[in-house]
């Protein structure tokens, strides 16, 4: 287990000692406890579990959207680049 320091403002450490105190719970408990709430879990490289997995799920709503290659075909080539 790690340790962390935090600084607060006077009004949010008594605020987060309160609830703490109504969740019965010590303030280190109610911290984890909340931050385990309120973020994502990520896997290993730091993306939200079931990401790819919602991107899947959606990729047929994307059969109709346009290649890179359909976008670029109406434009006209680029000019070769000059030789150093």
């Amino acid at each position: 287990m790690s340790q962390v320091t935090i600084y607060m403002d006077d009004d949010a450490i008594a605020r987060a000692k309160a609830s703490a105190a109504a969740a019965q719970l010590s303030l280190s408990a109610w911290v984890s406890k909340l931050v385990k709430e309120q973020t994502p879990a990520v896997d290993a490289h730091g993306y939200p579990l079931g990401f790819f997995e919602a991107i899947a799920a959606d990729a047929p709503l994307w059969n109709g959207f346009p290649t890179a290659e359909d976008l670029r075909a109406s434009q006209v080539p680029d000019l070769p680049r000059e030789a150093w």
